[in-house]
């Protein structure tokens, strides 16, 4: 009975005793939904700049309104950042919630992606599917602190945009985790997600794409030059519009597969890239053929297959020739195809000049409602 009562009065003092023994409720934690990394203000003070958007409380009743904010330090490790801005807030950081890490520009440039990421890697409460995204002209910070017009938080946009990335032919979404598994495949070479933030939109808008080579970023894809490339490492859908003389036709692709045939002739390598499309008519400028005669659809077919046959020969140029880096994913063809060969071959520099031919195959299989 005594050891009860003594409780009893000891109940009240533990009730209203301060301290830390309610860090893990979620009123005391401070959740970071995106991570930026930049170059920092003064680079002979510290290595990087780094942003996080955190989650800002708002009672429900306010309405809609951005539900976050930005916070920036400049720091030698993103450890040492979330250091910094641990000691201005009164909530514990918690980085179980990071939805999206996004690399500017200049960082992007100058450090290795191995480097920049490499905290992320080691983090036990880290959920690794997240958005990532390399951010043209402008800073991580700048895109993290976008009022974005559709959703509160411009985290929700990256991976709202990034649910239907597959109907956007001129987008290149790669997650983080296959983002890294792309580089690690290739020695340092991939092809990953850009972001751009026009001037006075307030849109963050998801077109292009950023090659990394020796895992660096250097160069930037435009729309046009993505939807070349997707034709050979994206299931997404496409739009193709080929033109004859003065007339104009939109082909809406429904379905794709695209093969490859590594070839060995001598020692010497080459590759067979096979393109077959479904998908229909959507739209015809100039003069209206009738799609109902066979011999239409049959000269409409040859036409799309001669401009996807363009496009994807454009994107290969691109990337032996101009950037000499192998982001199509021909090696992982070979080394699948010909395991044996692909190891006696030094990849960098045979890719290049190595000979792809290609073949497309394109179906007519709808025209719309148009007779």
């Amino acid at each position: 009975m005594r050891n009860k009562l003594r409780l009893l009065c000891l109940l009240p003092l533990l009730i209203l005793t301060p301290g830390c023994w309610d860090l893990h409720d979620v009123n005391s934690i401070a959740f970071v939904l995106g991570m930026g990394i930049d170059v920092p203000s003064n680079p002979n003070n510290a290595k990087y700049k780094v942003t996080f958007q955190l989650a800002e409380p708002i009672p429900s009743h306010e309405g809609p309104k951005t539900q976050s904010f930005v916070i920036s330090r400049d720091a030698d490790s993103v450890l040492q950042a979330i250091q910094l801005a641990q000691a201005s807030l009164s909530r514990r950081i918690s980085l179980s919630h990071l939805r999206a890490v996004v690399i500017g520009e200049d960082i992007a440039k100058r450090e290795s992606f191995q480097d920049l990421i490499n905290y992320l890697l080691r983090e036990p409460d880290l959920a690794l599917q997240l958005r990532l995204v390399f951010v043209q002209n402008a800073q991580a910070r700048d895109l993290l602190d976008t009022k974005e017009k559709f959703e509160k938080r411009p985290t929700a946009a990256l991976v709202r945009m990034g649910c239907f990335s597959e109907q956007i032919a001129i987008v290149r979404t790669r997650d983080f985790l296959d983002f890294l598994s792309d580089l690690k495949s290739s020695n340092g070479t991939a092809y990953g997600s850009r972001a751009l933030l026009p001037k006075d939109e307030n849109v963050i808008l998801r077109d292009g794409a950023a090659v990394f080579k020796d895992w660096k970023l250097v160069a930037w894809l435009n729309g046009d030059e993505v939807l070349a490339s997707n034709w050979l490492v994206e299931k997404s859908q496409a739009v193709v519009v080929a033109k004859a003389e003065e007339n104009t036709y939109t082909y809406e692709v429904r379905k794709k597969d695209t093969t490859f045939k590594p070839i060995i002739n001598g020692g010497n390598p080459s590759m067979l890239v096979k393109v077959t499309s479904e998908g229909m008519v959507m739209e015809e400028y100039g003069e209206y053929l009738d799609l109902s005669n066979p011999e239409n659809i049959e000269q409409m077919e040859l036409l799309f297959a001669e401009t996807i046959a363009q496009q994807v020969k454009t994107a290969i140029e691109k990337s032996q020739k101009e950037l000499k880096a192998d982001y199509l994913g021909f090696h992982k063809a070979f080394r699948r195809h010909e395991p044996e060969a692909f190891k006696s071959l030094n990849w960098n520099e045979v890719y290049p000049s190595m000979p792809i031919e290609v073949e497309v195959e394109c179906k007519i299989k709808a025209y719309g409602l148009r007779k």
